[in-house]
């Protein structure tokens, strides 16, 4: 059973070695500290944009989609200000690796039964009062990324993986 320390972030399950981090990744200026610890992010391009920038941004309510590029959940807060590019470090979003976060609603979440419906479900990110979670009671759709695989209804917490066709590792970039 993993307890979420602090329920406004995704925290990782797997074992994760130090390599698996890209460390400094650029993020653009016009917010302070814009990505903070446990938050997913996404490339700051535009879906198919080329050249491919590499600068990220976090990830806004109902993201976690085909239409973003998850490119992992942030290890540090953004050193960005209102007037600086800075950076962030963040776990690569490798295949296999299993997340944990919170049920949106957790009574949608609150029993064995409950959880156990809710393997295999395509779902996205929900991002209400700076809170992040899973939004279990979404409609699954081919185009969700956020794969329900578990759960602890002791605890309304969600066990998913990310499908690798949304991420920047797996995701096919016009010329």
């Amino acid at each position: 059973m993993t307890t979420i320390a602090n329920p406004n972030q995704f925290q990782i399950v797997s074992q994760m070695a130090p390599e698996f981090c890209n460390a400094g990744v650029l993020v653009a200026s016009g917010a302070a500290g814009s990505i903070s610890y446990g938050s997913p992010t996404k490339a700051a391009d535009a879906v198919n944009a080329s050249p491919w920038t590499g600068a990220v941004v976090a990830m806004v309510d109902a993201d976690g989609t085909t239409s973003q590029r998850f490119t992992g959940i942030a290890k540090s807060t953004s050193t960005d200000t209102a007037a600086a590019a800075g950076a962030v470090d963040i776990w690569m979003p490798l295949p296999g690796i299993k997340y944990a976060g919170k049920a949106k609603t957790a009574s949608d979440a609150n029993t064995a039964a409950k959880v156990q419906a809710l393997f295999g479900k395509n779902v996205f990110f929900d991002l209400t009062s700076a809170t992040w979670s899973i939004d279990v009671s979404a409609t699954t759709a081919q185009a969700n990324c956020v794969i329900i695989v578990d759960g602890d209804y002791q605890t309304s917490t969600i066990y998913w993986m990310y499908k690798p066709s949304g991420t920047f590792i797996d995701f096919s970039i016009s010329a």
